[in-house]
């Protein structure tokens, strides 16, 4: 373990060169925060680079502590004047009487507590009052920690004392520490620890008695807290981590550290100092192992060791109380260095883990391997290797630095292998004290193993290679480049000679000596390959992989090796491959391995097969080598193989037989000598059916080619698997055999398998009415999409289906689809009776768009005039109504929810267009509410500073029923408005045509008859003016009339060489079209423009929205070409482009018609609504 610094802060005092001490720190408990209490101020740090986010200024005098809430939700700060809640703004809760020294959040109740010098007070959002508590005694408070359930608070005073109290404060107990000042207190799960000024930590339970000894520090402590299992510890000398038991594992000389803390998220301490230094430090963990076959040995918490059983899982502990430097692991012997001795343990019992000490070497000994034999121990540092602990000790120096250690047996003897730097590995006789060198290479050593017979190694050099040399001989077997791979390791198999796996640019491969490897995804280092299980050591963790070895295997089955794929068997295959093997053995006759297989998998008919085999085989003819061989053809199923067999060593009667057991009739008419061989199945199938054998009869009449016969059987026994299997064996051509299995199949109720038969017929119609019957409305759709005249026989059961499920939109769209309209326009009535009775008012909009768009497309099929000319009158009125309830909802809501997101002005245009839309009406559509319009109308006006209009408004809600729960604000409303006499100006717009003000609840100018044009998002109004074209002019004549250019733009030589002048002439003849119309010209408000008007305009000022027909081409001359206007292709409401860029946005709908706005690949608008040109055509 050690510390690297990430970054460090000076903080200076405001206005200052002084550094101002850090009293305290937190971290957030989601670590994207660290509170910082220095001077007067809190500063929030981003704990990543150390970069200032935000200071808070709350305090008037220095801040002493600051703590944050577990839940993350809020930290508080308190000091020498106050204590203050945060979170992002600073709030006062309450005042002590004397300086805030400490304060904590219970971790459950998330309660928060401060002590100030000599009172404790608990306060917390649910309770108001906060209730002081008087410390008695002559000590001053100096720190506190709460108990990890929440139950108990320590309190530490300055006059040695800890004060033990439960979460009412009530005290319980003291603990003494005989007059040393208690300046740091915290509870674990096991323990209170208490740090005062002897430099000491005590350690003690919720009763108060001391349950470990006291453990010196050297330093004395002012702030304690956790590290995981370990303990951070700060104070005047500097700052240490110890384990939960008080033993140091980490020291920092510094200067007075005020506070310390830790990050789990970042795995990181920050430090806070005296002189003002704020310092972040990133903790690595290095790790410390050994592994020996399946035992893992590794270092844990610093001072524990765990053995890792990694075949069985078993994990047993070893308490070290000290820090673990080093580890090494060998058969039953464990080695661990600590700082001043090394204790070596010793497994008890031979089949289980427990591990007791057998000898402790007091030696402090520098080493960067530690290697464990039988009876010694080695501590390897660079080219040095010096053994200790056993009967001799002795020395040996190599001539490069020890890169890689491994102890093993040579020849009987227990040696020790030393790869170098150099590229030697070097054997080392330990009991004989003699060094040879082994295996020599061109690159340094990085890895090597062993065989298990030890007669070849396997290196892993630095450039990424593995070499593989025969030991006695030193020659190179093979050599396998591995740059690509970036191979870090090899591993032999611990029982198999000839298999070895090897590790790097994660991938796993095993290799059979001497066929192709086989490669595996896989994560980690391979350090260990034992049965069917490799040993991956990633990052800080060991995992045991399941490799299989199938394909080892199958390469000794290739080359007729049954012996050596049984023993590659043996380590660990499925039972698939116990199978292959077994058959494969079979096929060649190698039964004493087919046999083993078959036993293994517990395959009785096949073991059965090869004691039958080797009676045949005990006659020791090539005949009954053939016979047998024959034999294994049939019982694996090849048949055609088996008779030939048969049939060439004189025995076709077995062939027959075959085939007949087998009902393969068809066969065995190859063997049979009557020449009517169909008469003689169907009598065998008839007197099958007769003695009550109807799968035999089947399966005979199928053989004799009598489908009919076949299916009736199979359908009265309800034998679906046979009939699919008819029906997919016939062929296409045989259409009336296939009807029947169909047929047969619709009476079990089989219907899938039927359309799949109608499917291979090419039966359509068949093949939609099955899809209906069984409800497979996707595949129904697909068909009908293929076959349009079906459609009535799809759509109408499904919309039926739909109703019955309450899923009333499909089932207008499927009665829509299927050309039911009444029934479609039923549905949707239903619908939005429904949405105004349950106040959905834009559901209820969406509806009526659905039926607009329905007469409208009906209108379109139409051809006589007059009832084309009623479903646009019914469009039209549907359209209307779906706008009067889309602007209703947005009022409504302001009415009668609490809060509002809308502007006045999008609330006041759309109360003033549901108004124009319904007051000439006799009674308002059913749910509108005339009253909330006028009170939506006078609460508005009144903030836009239309008091006249608001007490228009008022007088006529009086002569309405005000419900109770609104009446108060309706007075109070009638009072506020008579505040101004005039309504202001943001009210009565100006008419973008003859330039008059409207009134404000009007829509039509009534100078010149104009209709004001509103953004259907925000209500906006749309600097739009209306116009049409002269009846003998086309729309597209028009479009070409509009985007012709008529400024004369030209470029005429220079007299200069190679330049040119660009000179405008006649723009000032070009007038405004509109300006030279007189306003009787339209009563409508519209402009009626010939081919000269349509010149002169501007095609980035013109709007043309191209309905779809019978409707009528719409034309707009934008004012103001720089607001960018657009509309929606479905409904053709109009918007501003920033509107509609918000709503693209958030839901890629259109907010009137709920249309999408997105194409299918979700990337590209269907309408280009950011555009130069506002000009655009459907």
């Amino acid at each position: 373990m050690r510390t690297v610094p990430k970054w460090i802060n000076k903080i200076h005092e405001a206005e200052k060169t002084e550094y101002s001490c850090v009293q305290s720190l937190c971290y957030s408990p989601d670590g994207t925060q660290m509170i910082v209490a220095a001077s007067e101020r809190v500063m929030v740090y981003d704990p990543q680079d150390g970069s200032l986010i935000r200071l808070l200024r709350g305090h008037k005098d220095t801040v002493y502590c600051v703590a944050y809430a577990k839940d993350g939700r809020k930290f508080a700060s308190g000091g020498a004047d106050k204590i203050c809640e945060s979170n992002d703004i600073i709030c006062y809760l309450f005042r002590h009487n004397e300086p805030l020294q400490c304060l904590a959040y219970n971790p459950i109740t998330h309660q928060l507590t401060s002590c100030a010098v000599s009172d404790i007070a608990f306060w917390s959002n649910e309770v108001k009052a906060v209730q002081k508590h008087r410390v008695n005694g002559s000590g001053r408070i100096t720190c506190c920690s709460w108990s990890l359930d929440g139950q108990l608070l320590a309190v530490g005073l300055s006059n040695g004392f800890v004060s033990i109290r439960d979460k009412n404060c009530e005290e319980r107990l003291k603990i003494s520490r005989e007059g040393c000042p208690v300046w740091s207190v915290l509870w674990t799960e096991s323990a209170l620890l208490v740090g005062d000024w002897s430099e000491t930590l005590s350690f003690y339970n919720a009763s108060g008695q001391q349950v470990m000894k006291d453990r010196p520090i050297g330093l004395m402590p002012v702030c304690l807290n956790r590290l995981g299992e370990l303990i951070l510890v700060c104070g005047v000398k500097g700052w240490i981590i110890t384990t939960l038991e008080g033993v140091p594992v980490l020291k920092n000389s510094q200067q007075w550290v005020w506070s310390i803390e830790h990050c789990d998220n970042t795995n990181t301490i920050a430090l806070g100092c005296l002189d003002g230094t704020l310092w972040c430090y990133q903790i690595v963990f290095n790790k410390v192992h050994g592994l020996y076959h399946e035992k893992y040995a590794y270092r844990e918490n610093l001072t524990d060791v765990i053995i890792h059983h990694l075949t069985s899982g078993t994990k047993v502990k070893i308490k070290c109380h000290d820090k673990v430097q080093k580890i090494a692991i060998y058969k039953h012997r464990l080695a661990v260095q600590l700082p001043e001795r090394i204790v070596i343990y010793e497994q008890s019992d031979t089949d289980g883990m427990l591990y007791r000490v057998k000898e402790k070497i007091p030696q402090k000994a520098e080493c960067s391997l530690l290697v464990a034999t039988s009876s010694a121990l080695l501590l390897c540092q660079d080219a040095k290797l010096v053994m200790i602990g056993g009967k001799n000790l002795a020395s040996w120096n190599v001539p490069a630095s020890i890169r890689y250690v491994k102890v093993t047996t040579v020849q009987n003897k227990e040696a020790l292998l030393l790869g170098l730097a150099n590229g030697e590995i070097w054997k080392v006789d330990l009991d004989e004290a003699s060094m040879e060198v082994l295996v020599t290479i061109e690159s340094a050593i990085r890895c090597f193993d062993l065989s298990s017979s030890k007669s070849m190694i396997a290196i892993v050099d630095e450039s990424c290679c593995c070499h593989v040399y025969m030991i006695a001989t030193q020659q190179l077997l093979f050599t396998v480049s591995l740059i690509a791979e970036n191979a870090s390791s090899v591993s032999w198999h611990a029982t198999y000679e000839d298999l070895l796996c090897y590790s790097g640019g994660g991938m796993l491969s095993i290799k059979l000596v001497p066929f192709p490897e086989s490669s595996q995804p896989v994560i980690g280092s391979v350090v260990g390959f034992q049965k069917g299980h490799v040993f991956c050591l990633q990052a800080n963790a060991m995992q045991s992989i399941n490799v299989p070895l199938s394909h080892a295997m199958h390469q000794y089955i290739q080359n007729h090796m049954f012996n050596e794929a049984y023993n590659i068997a043996c380590l660990g295959v499925p039972n698939s491959d116990w199978e292959s093997l077994g058959f494969a053995a079979l096929e060649e006759l190698s039964l004493s391995v087919a046999k083993k297989a078959f036993q293994r998998i517990e395959n009785v008919l096949f073991l059965e097969l090869v004691d039958v085999l080797e009676e045949m085989l005990n006659q020791g003819d090539n005949a009954s080598k053939a016979l047998s061989v024959a034999e294994v053809y049939a019982y694996r199923g090849k048949f055609i193989d088996a008779a030939r067999l048969y049939r060439s060593n004189g025995q076709s009667h077995r062939a027959l037989t075959m085939y007949t057991d087998l009902r393969l009739f068809h066969k065995a008419q190859e063997y049979m000598d009557s020449e009517d061989v169909s008469d003689l199945i169907k009598k065998r199938a008839e007197w099958a059916q007769h003695i009550n054998e109807p799968r035999v009869a089947a399966e005979m009449f199928l053989a004799a080619g009598d489908i009919k016969s076949a299916a009736n059987i199979m359908a009265q026994n309800g034998w679906v698997d046979m009939l699919v299997e008819t029906g997919r064996n016939l062929d296409k051509g045989a259409s009336d055999n296939l009807y029947v299995v169909a047929q047969a199949l619709i009476s079990i109720g089989h219907l899938e398998s039927a359309t799949e038969l109608y499917q291979k017929l090419g039966d359509q119609h068949a093949m939609v009415k099955m899809a209906v019957k069984m409800e497979n409305w996707e595949q129904a759709f697909q068909l009908v999409k293929q076959n349009p005249e079906y459609k009535e026989e799809v759509y109408i059961p499904y919309a039926q289906q739909m109703a019955r499920d309450n899923h009333f939109i499909e089932a207008h769209k499927a009665y829509h689809m299927g050309g039911q309209m009444e029934s479609a326009a039923r549905v949707l009535g239903v619908l939005i009776q429904n949405a105004i009775a349950e106040e959905r008012f834009n559901d209820a909009a969406y509806l009526h768009w659905l039926l607009a768009s329905q007469s409208l497309e009906i209108s379109q099929t139409v051809d006589d005039i007059d009832q084309q000319q009623n479903w646009i009158e019914s469009y039209n009125e549907n359209e209307k109504y779906a706008t009067i309830y889309f602007t209703f909802h947005i009022v409504h809501q302001s009415i009668h929810e609490v809060f509002s997101v809308c502007q006045p002005e999008t609330l006041f245009n759309a109360a003033k267009i549901v108004l124009s839309l319904v007051e000439n009406n006799v009674h308002p559509p059913k749910g509108i509410s005339l009253f909330s319009v006028y009170l939506c109308l006078a609460k508005q006006g009144r903030l836009l500073g239309a008091n006249k209009l608001a007490r228009q408004m008022l007088d006529k809600i009086q002569n309405l029923k005000v419900p109770f729960k609104i009446q108060e604000n309706v007075e109070v409303l009638t009072l506020l408005s008579r505040a101004g006499l005039n309504d202001s100006n943001e009210v009565t717009p100006l008419c973008y045509r003859c330039s008059h003000h409207f009134t404000p609840l009007s829509t039509v100018c009534n100078y010149c008859g104009h209709n004001l044009y509103h953004s259907f998002l925000t209500f906006e109004i749309l600097p739009l003016v209306a116009f049409t074209i002269e009846d003998d002019i086309t729309v597209e004549e028009a479009l070409q009339l509009i985007e012709s250019d008529v400024s004369s733009l030209e470029a005429r030589p220079n007299d200069q060489e190679n330049s040119q002048i660009l000179r405008i002439e006649n723009l000032s003849n070009l007038k405004d079209v509109f300006s030279n119309k007189s306003f009787e010209d339209d009563k409508n408000g519209k402009v009626v423009c010939n081919r000269e008007d349509l010149k002169i305009l501007q095609p980035l000022s013109v709007i043309v929205i191209n309905r779809r027909k019978p409707l009528e081409t719409l034309f707009f001359r934008n004012v103001m070409p720089d607001l960018h206007i657009q509309y929606c292709p479905h409904c053709y409401k109009l918007f501003y482009v920033d509107d509609l860029e918000s709503q693209l946005i958030s839901k890629a709908l259109c907010s009137f018609c709920r249309s999408q706005l997105i194409d299918g690949n979700g990337t590209e608008p269907l309408k280009s609504i950011i555009s130069s040109s506002s000009f655009s055509l459907e």
